[in-house]
């Protein structure tokens, strides 16, 4: 409709009123026998809704009532011109009622003769279809149709208490159907109502289904059976919201893959998503082949039903999950498993934030059942005190989302947060991703801060994206790699545009360029810009520190594993001798960890290189000045700096500040080093290599 239509009210004394009879008298055929004086009744109460076009003409109007004992309106009356039909009309004179009576009244209600066909135009304006009774005209049948307002009530309570405490799922319309006509015998939705999956699964229709019902079945007893059945067996779903953006989305992706699907299915699936429900399963082959695209889109996955019965019986099986330690500290991480959801709710919901239980608990039953596509790890030290939450998606290949990340208030909540926030950054470049994407609406303030803090998280639609690429290449293919992901991944990762941009930029200034490409090789960890020309050291360590700096196999093996308060930390201090590297110098750091009798267990695990770390800082100074300095990042008691002097505490010694460490999926031993290198080295202090040397190195950690 392009000419522009003006909703109002009216009264009694509106000119318009005489037109709202004569419209009214003219479609008596469709509309219930209305008197004049009940028209001007109407109009006193400011009940009839009118649509004026341009000319200052009435072409339809709705006109309703309220049922005050009940707290509902009643639509009476809605007609509109015939040359204005089709247009639109109907949705903008509904649309108004629902706008001024929404906080008020539970809802809208209205009763329309089956005979009149106009089922579909009630379930487009968002009305479901309640029941039959008969017509004033005799052989004739009635439909109530009902537009629900979502206020809190004793029933929708329960239905919230009740998500408390199983995985609601979403099941389309055809497997409600295949459970009890006849005429079908789908096994795979059959097996959905197993007896043994009853404690873990609650099945849910949308309220759609009601309109399915009503346009399937000819037979009023067969409409009631089956309504019935949908009511006393499933858990009916309707929106929380009550208009919903998502249709317009909907139809847009099914147009895309070329799907054709009914507009009450779009309507249904629709429903599924604002009902706060994460998994919707079907057996429609086309909307599974669409699986992944629908889950970025909307966050709801699509499941077979056997899908669904295998990921339910293999995390009833699964009661207990081996835990390891986080860094190889002495807290430990194990997998999230059925019957902690209490635990989980009482440590990580932020009800604060408005996270309701039923929310919550949704949330980590999906996490939880979805064993495909996510990991649930919960972080706990002692005796099961809980002390974080993470969940890890894995659904695209090209980034890692992180839907959830929970901190405990405690001593150390900034550390662990800090630790996990980098944790999935690593783990995202380790797995060959270029992103890494944190999605949680409740993030705790301690993550939030460390978001801010790191400053290489981009802020967009109340997510924090980063790039993190695991990879060594020249900065002009680095900055071709990141146009292209800029160009073939859309708005959201436009910020490669600018980094790309840098990446080429020119700096006269030697030491300006350094550090230019020093700061992008931050942003872009761990990605290396093998021809920046930046300084790089071999640097040996001995195992005993190493455990506690950045090896967490070594620190796996020692009794009482690293430190924690250091191992969670993304910035550390290592000291050594004053020679090898000059003061304020910045650059690489390759870590070679040296052999040491004295070291119980490190058999096999040294004499090699290990990792590669930001160099951010050397200072050369006092030992007692450097221990109060960096005494928090630090590893070494003060006494074991003042050894490094041979006892000579007025002696300098370096500080090493370094940060960021990248642990390599493959280990170089000594021998291979010498290979690269192309000369014999025993490596007891630094050792300056050039990038053409590091480029290999770093090929052959990754590329072994």
């Amino acid at each position: 409709m392009t000419e522009e239509i003006k909703i109002i009210e009216i009264d009694e004394k509106s000119p318009h009123l005489q037109a709202v009879i004569e419209l009214g008298d003219s479609n008596r055929k469709t509309l219930s026998f209305f008197r004049r004086t009940a028209f001007n009744k109407h109009a006193e109460k400011a009940q009839i809704i009118v649509a004026i076009d341009s000319k200052k003409s009435l072409v339809g109007y709705l006109l309703y009532g309220v049922a005050t004992s009940y707290n509902r309106i009643t639509i009476i009356h809605l007609c509109i011109a015939n040359s204005y039909q089709g247009q639109g009309l109907a949705k903008k004179l509904f649309g108004y009622l629902v706008e001024i009576t929404q906080q008020k009244y539970s809802g809208i209600g209205l009763t329309c003769r089956r005979d009149f066909n106009l089922s579909n135009l009630w379930s487009k304006l968002g009305f479901v279809f309640q029941y039959d009774k008969p017509a004033k005209t005799p052989g004739k049948l009635n439909a109530y149709w009902w537009f629900d307002h979502h206020h809190s009530n004793l029933f929708s309570n329960a239905t919230t208490h009740q998500r408390e405490y199983k995985l609601y799922v979403a099941i389309d319309s055809q497997i409600f159907f295949d459970f009890y006509h006849n005429d079908n015998n789908n096994k795979d939705a059959q097996s959905l109502l197993a007896d043994w999956l009853d404690p873990d699964l609650q099945l849910c229709l949308t309220d759609e289904i009601f309109n399915k019902i009503n346009v399937f079945f000819d037979n009023k007893d067969d409409r009631k059976h089956f309504t019935n059945l949908a009511k006393k067996l499933f858990t009916i779903l309707s929106a929380n919201k009550i208009y919903s953006s998502k249709i317009q989305s909907i139809k847009n992706l099914f147009e895309q893959k070329s799907i054709n699907i009914s507009e009450s299915d779009i309507r249904y699936i629709d429903k599924v998503i604002i009902s706060d429900v994460y998994i919707f399963v079907t057996g429609n082959s086309s909307l599974l082949d669409i699986a992944d695209e629908f889950y970025e889109q909307f966050n709801v996955s699509i499941i077979h039903p056997r899908d669904l019965i295998i990921q339910v019986d293999e995390i009833r099986r699964q009661t207990e999950y081996q835990p390891v330690r986080l860094a190889g500290t002495l807290l430990q991480k194990s997998r999230v498993t059925l019957g902690q959801e209490k635990l989980l709710n009482k440590y990580f919901r932020a009800d604060k934030l408005g996270e309701t239980k039923a929310d919550f608990q949704q949330k980590i039953l999906r996490f939880i059942t979805e064993t495909d596509k996510f990991d649930c790890f919960l972080v706990f030290e002692g005796e099961k005190q809980p002390l974080a939450l993470v969940v890890y998606d894995r659904r695209k290949k090209y980034e890692l989302e992180i839907p959830l990340m929970r901190v405990v208030d405690t001593s150390i909540t900034a550390t662990i947060a800090n630790h996990l926030v980098f944790e999935s950054i690593s783990i995202s470049a380790r797995e060959e991703r270029n992103f890494t994407k944190i999605t949680d609406r409740f993030l705790p303030e301690a993550v939030i801060r460390n978001i801010h803090k790191d400053g290489t998280f981009v802020e967009f639609n109340n997510t924090y994206l980063r790039a993190n690429m695991a990879l060594a290449k020249t900065a002009n293919q680095l900055s071709q790699d990141l146009e292209k992901l800029a160009v073939s991944l859309g708005e959201e990762y436009n910020f490669f545009r600018k980094i790309s941009q840098l990446i080429q930029k020119k700096v006269e200034n030697e030491n300006e360029q350094k550090e230019l490409y020093f700061n992008l090789e931050k942003y872009l960890w761990p990605a290396k810009i093998i021809d920046a020309n930046l300084p790089t050291w071999i640097i040996p360590i001995k195992p005993f520190w190493a455990k506690d700096l950045f090896d967490e196999e070594l620190a796996n093996n020692w009794l009482f594993g690293s430190k924690t308060e250091l191992a969670l930390k993304r910035e550390l201090v290592f000291y050594r001798s004053k020679r090898g590297l000059k003061p304020g110098v910045i650059g690489r750091i390759i870590w070679y960890v040296s052999n040491d009798k004295d070291f119980p267990y490190g058999y096999g695990k040294t004499k090699v290189i290990k990792a590669c770390s930001r160099l951010d800082e050397v200072i050369v100074d006092k030992p007692e000045k450097l221990y109060r300095q960096f005494r928090n990042l630090g590893v070494y008691k003060l006494e074991d700096l003042i050894k490094i002097t041979k006892n000579k505490p007025n002696e300098n010694i370096m500080a090493i500040r370094f940060s960021d460490t990248q642990i390599f999926s493959n280990v170089i031993t000594l021998k291979e080093l010498q290979d690269i290198l192309k000369k014999q080295i025993t490596l007891q202090g630094p050792l300056k290599i050039t990038p053409e040397q590091f480029a290999k190195i770093y090929d052959k950690v990754n590329n072994n």
